[in-house]
């Protein structure tokens, strides 16, 4: 009696485990075939057993009377997931005889199957091929979509199998045979911006729309403050389409996440994430947890933009849940029998009102807060998350003539900021950042204090007024490298290599006392 192992996935967290089929196979005089499976199997899985004589007749693959065993690796581990279904069916097949345990141990199987053997897509494709990369596992089979995935990383080998008679000649032909069935071609081609267009939709805020594009340009988080109406949504909704284009890396990272949480795009990701989670949304919903372990929304805007509307007005706890991922770019969870490190590398946008009636400050509406009361409604905002957030702007609303029409009761039109020349700005600065081997294509929000000293070293007159802005300000540490950080973004964009005191002084303009 030989033991057969084939390799599975099943999805956990944001990702995949590597699961191995042990399958044994015991003769016997019963009659019948027991089918037996052990390794924490959920529900799903061990529905299996009943539709596995199926699948295996179904290819003409006969199970002899006797008592099947199928255990699942690691057996501490609760498996879940219908992409089981076709590593059981092999290891199944192999432990009757009908495949040499040789051609199966190599390769990672997905997919669901039917009764009559079609294979059907399933969620987590490209996570699960990821995991089995770190593992030196080179070949995948599975259906078309999910092979059409995974075919997006370029050192795994990626066979379509629309049944089990495809995988059957997959698994048994030799690599270099003329009949063998060929891997899937090369990734797909780089993806254009997204859409920079839309900024010209905001009506004035040309203030704020730089203050966007060197968000943009730097991966800096920023918070618009504003009353009700002044386009700090608008504004917000848009800083996507002022980032780059994904990279293939950020394009399967991103694809990965989606398709370990069920929201599959059937296809790499082809747009940075947007999250916009309600002021409603929980711990839990925001940074992630429960049982198991589910991403949050941190993690679904990962390589993208969470957007926090209201921001006040969200949990204290969940707000203060954000503060070591933004630092970080990971959120550790952790669990009575499990861990998880998620991936957060999102870009924070939030809006949020001056008062608890939104227009302190406003130029034609009167405010009618309380000094206790405004001053209650912004401290739900804890310092350390503020001082984590790089930049800070004001807004007024527009003008109503800016609104309908240049020249209208007195109010200029002003000159124009085009979306796609601000787009175009923050490439270029986001390749002079990228062409400083010391960054090693971390943006420069995420630059830590070594490498700000050597690719932002800050000349005397820099150096002067960043000190007597500290003292004045009493700025934390954390806010004299976040202005040092935003300074060397402003002097990206002026296509500059020295952080100089205009640069410093720009940075600390986008810094506003909220």
């Amino acid at each position: 009696m030989q033991t057969v192992r084939v390799h599975g996935a099943s999805i956990e967290g944001a990702g995949a485990l590597i699961v191995t089929v042990e399958a044994r196979f015991e003769p016997g005089d019963q009659g019948t075939t027991d089918i037996q499976l052990t390794g924490l199997p959920d529900s799903v899985l061990r529905e299996s057993r009943g539709r596995l004589a199926c699948v295996l007749a179904s290819a003409r693959m006969r199970p002899s009377a006797g008592r099947l065993h199928l255990h699942l690796v690691p057996a501490a581990r609760r498996k879940s997931g219908e992409g089981l279904d076709l590593a059981l069916a092999i290891a199944a097949a192999a432990a009757l005889g009908y495949i040499s345990p040789r051609q199966v141990e190599g390769a990672l199987l997905l997919g669901e199957v039917g009764i009559d053997g079609r294979l059907f897509a399933t969620p987590g494709g490209l996570a699960a091929a990821v995991a089995a990369r770190r593992l030196g596992i080179r070949d995948v089979v599975a259906p078309p979509e999910t092979a059409a995935e995974i075919a997006a990383l370029d050192d795994v080998r990626a066979f379509s199998a629309a049944e089990i008679a495809d995988v059957l000649r997959v698994l048994t032909h030799a690599v270099g045979d003329e009949d063998a069935p060929a891997p899937l071609g090369a990734p797909p081609p780089p993806l254009d911006a997204a859409n920079p267009a839309r900024l010209d939709e905001v009506r004035g805020q040309e203030g704020a729309k730089l203050a966007l594009q060197v968000a943009a340009a730097g991966g800096h988080g920023i918070v618009f403050a504003g009353p009700p109406g002044a386009g700090k949504s608008m504004l917000a909704q848009r800083l996507v389409d002022l980032l780059p284009p994904m990279t293939i890396v950020e394009r399967i990272e991103v694809t990965s996440i989606l398709s370990a949480t069920g929201r599959w795009p059937r296809g790499l990701a082809a747009q940075r994430p947007f999250r916009a989670p309600h002021h409603t949304t929980s711990y839990a919903g925001l940074v992630g947890g429960g049982s198991p372990i589910a991403p949050g929304e941190i993690t679904l805007a990962h390589r993208g933009v969470l957007f926090l509307d209201e921001l006040p007005e969200f949990g204290r706890d969940a707000l203060e849940g954000l503060r070591q991922p933004l630092e970080e770019g990971v959120v550790h969870l952790a669990r009575a029998s499990r861990r998880e490190t998620l991936p957060t590398r999102f870009q924070l946008v939030a809006a949020m009102n001056p008062c608890p009636c939104g227009y302190a400050g406003h130029p034609r509406i009167a405010c009618h807060c309380a000094p206790a009361a405004v001053r209650r409604y912004r401290q739900r905002i804890s310092g350390p998350l503020l001082d984590r957030i790089d930049l800070r702007v004001s807004l007024q609303p527009a003008a109503p003539g800016v609104l309908v029409g240049a020249g209208l009761d007195g109010d200029a039109d002003p000159p124009r900021l085009p979306g796609d020349e601000l787009a175009h700005a923050v490439r270029l600065a986001r390749r002079r950042a990228a062409a400083r081997r010391e960054q090693d294509g971390v943006p420069n929000a995420g630059l830590g204090v070594e490498a700000l000293d050597a690719v932002a070293p800050l000349g005397r007159d820099a150096r002067s007024l960043l000190l007597r802005a500290a003292r004045e300000n009493e700025l934390s540490a954390r806010a004299v490298q976040s202005v040092r950080r935003v300074a060397r973004t402003l002097a990206d964009l002026a296509d500059q290599d020295d952080v100089d005191a205009s640069a410093i002084a720009a940075a600390l303009a986008l810094r506003e006392p909220l």
